[in-house]
């Protein structure tokens, strides 16, 4: 384990080299009760930090990892209680590390942040919808690559905030270096309930940073931007969902908590699956039911907040043009509800010297009462009719293998996207394989 000699023996000193000693040194864990007596219990945490669930689950290997080896370049002692450092990495990555601590004894810890220091100017900000083309640019240029060499692009045309008008709560937070529009991240705050608790999460989403500008530390300046909106203590932890061919995504990610089963999203072919329109657009009437059906289907999945009638009637008036209530198609029974985002976003798929363009809907809502799985399909048939016919190809329908309904979705699906799910600060509750995994498309 390092030393800090020249971290000078002050309040905020000594804490600051008892964190930097930790990640130096990888250590294995820490007890509740060290942490209990370093830390403040509004303590601000920007920079690698062991949950309180990781403290004894080497939470602080994962940090170092995150630092790699570094030497104390600088101090800059702004008083006994509020200290910062300069750090330099073997790979040249430079971080300032600032800790203050409260003033009297015994000097718990009430703020800790890194900053990456940077070589070039670079700031960012909230975007509007006077950044829509910008922003659709940026994306257009920042293909996914998967493991076998096909490349994914997402096109939005003119309507990139197609997406977000769906969300209750979201912001798109755009970056420039020197100037010149550099990259994007994608953040909605809303609530999951897992192991019976309720949780405001930060989903995170649609990352992109142009090919010129990664690897450079932007991921971090451009998420100040969510800093500013949500405060500490806004949420409890946050999400995202990269695909398991995701390779740099994923390494991106190494180290973060992970959960042991997957979230799939399957694709379902229009053409061939297209059925009458069976059953009936729903009303605002039907609210009791449909909540009903659907609290009874996700009930077991972890991630799933139950709705209540003024919860869906609020998505489904939220925005009438992306979804509403007559594209809500049910029967007694069962009941699936569509999003054609397909209207204004396409997939451009390349593979092989092939090139696939592809437009979706999306499942929102769908679930069935015990006994209903033929209604079901049957809808999910009707609901392919319906997004053939508006000229969409494929609809999706996100779920996973303990999932009511996955057998039948799985057996209509030609593709099944698996994705690894990231959950800092939600723990994955015992047994959670077993019931299965929801993920609200919206937020995805």
């Amino acid at each position: 384990m390092k030393t800090f000699p020249e971290i000078p023996d002050t309040p905020a000193g000594r804490q600051l080299v008892w964190y930097l000693e930790r990640i130096s040194g990888g250590v294995e864990g820490s007890s509740e009760a060290e942490l209990g007596s370093r830390c403040a219990l509004n303590m601000v945490v920007r920079a690698p930090f062991p949950y309180p669930h990781e403290v004894q689950t080497g939470g602080w290997k994962r940090c170092s990892q995150s630092y790699g080896d570094f030497k104390v370049a600088s101090v800059e002692e702004v008083s006994d209680f509020h200290i910062a450092v300069t750090l330099e990495s073997a790979s040249d990555k430079k971080f300032k590390v600032t800790c203050e601590v409260e003033d009297s004894e015994p000097h718990k810890i009430t703020m800790l942040t890194r900053e990456r220091i940077l070589d070039f100017d670079v700031v960012s900000r909230e975007a509007t919808i006077a950044d829509a083309a910008v922003l659709a640019d940026i994306e257009r240029r920042c293909p996914i690559v998967l493991g076998d060499g096909t490349t994914m692009t997402i096109e939005r045309g003119d309507d990139y905030f197609a997406f977000t008008r769906l969300m209750d709560n979201f912001l798109v937070a755009l970056g420039f270096v020197d100037g010149k529009p550099a990259g994007v991240n994608v953040s909605a705050l809303h609530t999951v309930r897992v192991g019976g608790r309720d949780y405001r999460i930060h989903a995170y989403a649609h990352l992109r940073i142009l090919p010129e500008h990664q690897k450079k530390g932007l991921w971090g300046a451009i998420n100040r931007v969510f800093d500013e909106k949500y405060p500490e203590g806004s949420s409890d932890g946050s999400t995202a969902y990269p695909s398991v061919d995701n390779a740099a995504m994923l390494r991106g990610f190494a180290g973060a908590p992970r959960w042991s089963t997957h979230q799939i999203r399957a694709q379902l072919p229009c053409d061939s699956l297209a059925g009458p329109q069976i059953g009936r657009p729903a009303t605002p009437r039907d609210a009791p039911r449909i909540v009903e059906i659907l609290n009874a289907t996700h009930e077991h999945d972890e991630m799933y907040l139950p709705y209540t009638v003024e919860s869906f009637t609020a998505r489904t008036e939220r925005s009438p043009r992306d979804y509403c209530w007559e594209w809500v198609r049910m029967t007694d029974r069962a009941v699936v509800g569509v999003w054609p985002a397909g209207d204004t976003v396409r997939f451009i798929i390349e593979s092989k010297g092939k090139r696939i363009e592809s437009r979706r809907g999306l499942a929102l809502d769908w679930g069935f009462v015990a006994g209903a799985e033929e209604e079901f399909e049957t809808l999910l048939r009707a609901q392919c009719g319906w997004l053939a016919n508006r000229g969409l190809d494929r609809l999706s329908v996100f779920t996973s293998e303990a999932s009511a309904g996955y057998t039948r979705v799985r057996e209509l699906a030609n593709e099944l996207e698996r994705y690894v799910v990231i959950s800092f600060g939600i723990p994955e509750p015992p047994g959670a394989a077993s019931r299965g995994l929801y993920v609200d498309p919206i937020y995805f």
